[in-house]
């Protein structure tokens, strides 16, 4: 059955909005490779600047209860199964910040059999802005090149409709829901929240992932030595010059 992918309006609002807006303010002034799962930085126009913040809830209170809470409640709904979050991370794209290459979730998260991950914009995403776009109706894995994305015949083939979101509502992206989004062309931030849950039936949870994530991504860096900052390559940006993006051992950050 295909998994469903869908815009779920107002989700987060009010108070609760201006908190998050906040929150990723905050972490987002963690310094490149200060945090063990990833803060990783690119380079734009304007300069090197952070472009994710991995597993953030690992050290935030405020992420943790809202990937526990109202997110998992969105997800489990979609889903239709109770579920268990076991990623969470922020992508940033300022002006000028690359996109991501069309690709489906379910091949980046090894050992996942389904997979749900709810997108919450904290700014407006547009078109303009590098926004979400979806190719709905896929419920197999699609043909992959070797960076892992979606071959480009394939890409061709699919219909494509961008997810354009105002700040606090969010997208539901099924595991095997092709998606890709476009570099920032515009004046503002595109910052978004993402975390991805399992039916809790499955026994998937947080350890396991970033577990089998460390693994993945040091083996393809051993193999191809792309920049990447998630199991396929399929980030498009320049990496910073000189800028570590991860650390090993405890975080550093304050």
């Amino acid at each position: 059955m295909t998994e469903p992918s869908v815009i779920r309006r107002s989700v987060v609002g009010g108070a609760e909005l201006r908190a998050l807006a906040d929150w990723v303010t905050e972490v987002e002034a963690w310094p490149a490779g200060s945090h063990r799962w990833g803060q990783y930085a690119e380079r734009t126009p304007a300069g090197d600047v952070i472009c994710r913040t991995e597993n953030v809830s690992a050290c935030h209170r405020g992420f943790a209860a809202l990937t526990g809470g109202v997110l998992a409640s969105v997800a489990a709904s979609a889903l239709g199964a109770d579920v268990v979050d076991f990623k969470d991370k922020i992508n940033y794209k300022h002006p000028g910040g690359a996109g991501f290459s069309p690709h489906q979730d379910l091949a980046a998260y090894p050992g996942a059999s389904a997979v749900m991950s709810v997108l919450v914009a904290v700014d407006e995403c547009t078109t303009t802005s590098g926004c979400l776009w979806l190719a709905l109706g896929v419920d197999a894995l699609l043909l992959t090149d070797g960076r892992g994305v979606v071959a480009p015949g394939v890409v061709s083939s699919l219909a494509w409709s961008p997810a354009e979101l105002a700040p606090g509502d969010a997208v539901c992206i099924g595991g095997l829901t092709p998606h890709y989004s476009e570099a920032n062309n515009g004046p503002s931030s595109r910052r978004v929240v993402v975390a991805s849950y399992a039916p809790r039936s499955g026994g998937y949870d947080r350890a396991q992932y970033y577990a089998a994530r460390a693994r993945k991504m040091a083996q393809a860096s051993a193999r191809d030595d792309q920049f990447r900052i998630s199991t396929l390559a399929d980030f498009e940006g320049i990496p910073a010059q000189g800028v570590r993006t991860d650390v090993v051992g405890p975080c550093t950050h304050a």
